[in-house]
């Protein structure tokens, strides 16, 4: 996953991966036959920690843990700071799926576990995959802002993403019915 957050897809070959790894070329092409098999695995194993990333988030917004702005932007800060290490590999993914059908069910899969985060505080049918695609495309914005710094404007965006859909007012009666329980 390193290899393809750091350089991208075209730079995870069998030999890059071996390399990282410390381990022979025999190796990886035993496990992986072929660059293919080996960029699935990878993706798979991306989507499958960007799914927990996220899950965890949901559990912490629907126990009042955390408000969903403040959420979504600790985890956009994740993501962007590198932490995660699977940020910009979602996207990478979402790259990939559209190319080959075998990964699709993966970054489909990252999509749907936004879609639950949100649909608690969606009132409207399809709103939860409107605001996952939305904040989808925040947080590609701000992978593209660099590392190095929040984008000045991320708090208003992510705001006004879920005001627009009436999110932050459900959202907020939720922590009110939590807080009181």
């Amino acid at each position: 996953m390193r290899i393809i957050a750091d350089e991208g897809v075209a730079a995870a070959t069998q030999r890059s991966v071996a390399t990282a790894a410390g381990a022979s070329l025999a190796s990886t092409t035993y496990h992986f036959g072929t660059r293919d098999e080996l960029l699935a695995a990878t993706m798979e194993h991306a989507a499958a920690i960007a799914v927990d990333e996220i899950t965890r988030l949901a559990d912490d917004i629907l126990e009042g843990r955390v408000s969903l702005v403040e959420g979504c932007l600790a985890y956009i800060d994740g993501q962007r700071s590198g932490r995660s290490g699977t940020g910009i590999v979602t996207f990478e993914l979402a790259i990939a799926a559209a190319r080959d059908d075998r990964l699709r069910p993966h970054s489909l899969g990252f999509v749907e576990s936004l879609r639950r985060v949100f649909a608690p505080f969606v009132g409207i049918d399809g709103g939860d995959l409107a605001i996952a695609q939305s904040f989808y495309g925040v947080l590609l914005m701000e992978l593209a802002h660099g590392p190095e710094s929040r984008s000045p404007d991320l708090r208003r965006t992510v705001s006004a993403v879920f005001d627009a859909f009436g999110v932050t007012e459900a959202a907020a009666r939720h922590l009110a019915l939590v807080g009181a329980g």
